[in-house]
């Protein structure tokens, strides 16, 4: 999943995979997997009902995963979304591509507050 060769060292990668080893920590680890349709389906019932993101939102997707189609999904629940692709990047964007990550979060991060009800 990452498109930049040896962002994680073996090292890492084989301690992150013993953290998977037994029943109980597989069924642990992908239990988030097993909820995303359901997710899904409150979230979509959420914002059918009038549900929205009002704050500032940053929607960060590496060229070689996401891309643009995580902003693209946020765009009608977030009336302040921020889309980036990161150029060269998988999924793992602030591992694979720090410093173009950092160009487009500190700025977010950074911007001047808004007011209640001002977008």
């Amino acid at each position: 999943m990452s498109a930049v060769p040896g962002t994680f060292p073996p090292e890492e990668v084989a301690a992150v995979a013993s953290s998977y080893s037994g029943d109980e920590a597989l069924r642990v680890g992908f239990a988030h997997y097993r909820t995303l349709l359901e997710d899904g389906r409150v979230n979509r019932a959420w914002h059918e009902t009038g549900g929205t993101l009002p704050m500032p939102v940053l929607a960060v997707g590496g060229e070689h995963s996401t891309g643009a189609r995580l902003a693209d999904s946020l765009n009608t629940v977030a009336p302040r979304l921020t889309g980036a692709v990161i150029p060269g990047s998988g999924h793992f964007v602030p591992e694979e591509r720090p410093d173009a990550f950092a160009r487009e979060l500190l700025p977010f991060l950074s911007a001047p507050p808004q007011p209640p009800g001002h977008f």
